[in-house]
Formats: structure tokens, sequence, C-alpha cells
């Protein structure tokens, strides 16, 4: 990856902005959203470098000139597919994080987001999980900013169940977010190229499974009380 210009609360580095695309004079959004439409399937499908403008023109129904009315080349349209995908996400993530339910609701609540984002729709998540990763200046200019967001999310979930007791008070919180974000990445991954119907585990079978640990109760009563005993 190449150096960013700095650091989110919990350790992330944060890359700056790439710039907002000029919206075209005159502009159809229904147009517009045909060709975002069809670039996901065409890209899902194809791959990021295997595919054409000509390709994705035909499959929204349009002529190639009218994508460049709207989108600059094939990179600005993966940005914006990954951009308007995560705003969503990311505004649906904020509403939870804001929530008054317990710690681990409102974690687990995060995660099936992910989940749902990316395991309803095998095009999309084939350009979020494969097609994105092929490039690291495609991850440094499309993903760093909206993934470091949906990070300090997870990270201040975490932070309110430490604050409040629920969690471990020497939980580290940026370990917690990539164990997270690394097990449901994984799980994702191993759903989209086994072609499998669902993935194999959910939001709450993996939140649970961190939080409770691999240990018998037995065992996690017994750890309990070695870390509160007096050295």
């Amino acid at each position: 990856m190449a150096h960013s210009s700095g650091r989110d609360g919990i350790g992330v580095e944060v890359a700056p902005p790439a710039a907002a695309p000029e919206k075209a004079s005159g502009a159809d959004p229904e147009k517009r959203r045909r060709i975002l439409d069809a670039a996901i399937r065409t890209f899902g499908r194809r791959g990021f470098h295997e595919a054409r403008i000509a390709d994705i023109a035909a499959d929204a129904k349009v002529a190639e000139g009218t994508v460049y009315l709207y989108f600059r080349n094939k990179e600005d349209l993966l940005g914006v597919v990954f951009d308007e995908s995560m705003d969503d996400v990311l505004e649906k993530g904020r509403a939870v994080a804001r929530s008054k339910a317990p710690a681990a609701e409102r974690l687990t609540a995060l995660v099936d987001l992910h989940f749902q984002f990316i395991g309803s729709d095998r095009d999309l998540a084939s350009v979020f999980q494969i097609e994105l990763r092929r490039s690291a200046r495609l991850v440094e200019r499309f993903s760093r900013s909206k993934l470091v967001e949906h990070f300090r999310l997870l990270g201040h979930v975490l932070k309110d169940g430490i604050a409040s007791g629920e969690f471990r008070k020497d939980l580290d919180p940026r370990l917690a977010v990539r164990i997270l974000f690394g097990a449901a990445d994984e799980i994702l991954s191993e759903w989209l190229l086994a072609g499998d119907r669902r993935p194999s585990a959910d939001a709450k079978q993996l939140v649970g499974t961190l939080l409770h640990g691999f240990a018998a109760k037995d065992t996690r009563e017994k750890a309990s009380r070695n870390r509160r005993a007096p050295k």
C-alpha cells in the first residue's frame, strides 16, 4: 500500500479522498443508475480488467458514448460503485452505532450489515471481494476512506462496551476490529469462491464466538478469577 496522509482514532491509516466526479449536464438519474447496475454485473462476471465500456453500455442499453457523459473511465465507474454502495451501508451503520442497545447487540448488527451487503448480490460481492483487490492503487484510491469509517464504527461500539463493563477492560479495540472484520471478510470470500448458497456463518454466530471465546465456561471463569486476583 502507498503511504497515506494520516491515521484515525483506532490506528488505521487514512488516505485522502479522491475528487468527486463532475455531474453531467442534464443528467438522467435513471440512466445513470442503469449504467452503474450494468457495471456491477459486468465487473462481477467478466472482471474489471477484462470488462470494456462497450460491454457495460450494451448491458445498460445505452450508447457507448453515453457512459462517458456520466463517468470518466472504468476506474471512475468502479470507484462510484464502491462509494455509493458503501455510503448506504455507512448511513445504516451510524444509526446502529448511535442506538442505545447493548454493545454486543450493536456489534452484531454492524457485522450483519457487512454480511447482508456483500451476501445479497454475488456480482457486487465479486466486485468488492475480488476486483477491488487486484490493484493496490485501486484499493488505495477507492476503499481506504470508506473502510476507515466502518472500522471507526466498530471501534466506537467496542469502546462503549469496555467503558460500560460489558466487555473486558483489557480488550484492545484496534485488535478486536481487525479480528471481526478479518473473520467476516474470510467467511464472505469463502462463500463467494465456493459458490455456496449462503455463508458458513452469520453475524450472530461470528460475534458470539468471538465474545465467548474458544474456552469452555469453567476455563473462562477460572481465567477471569486469575485476572482479578491481586498480584
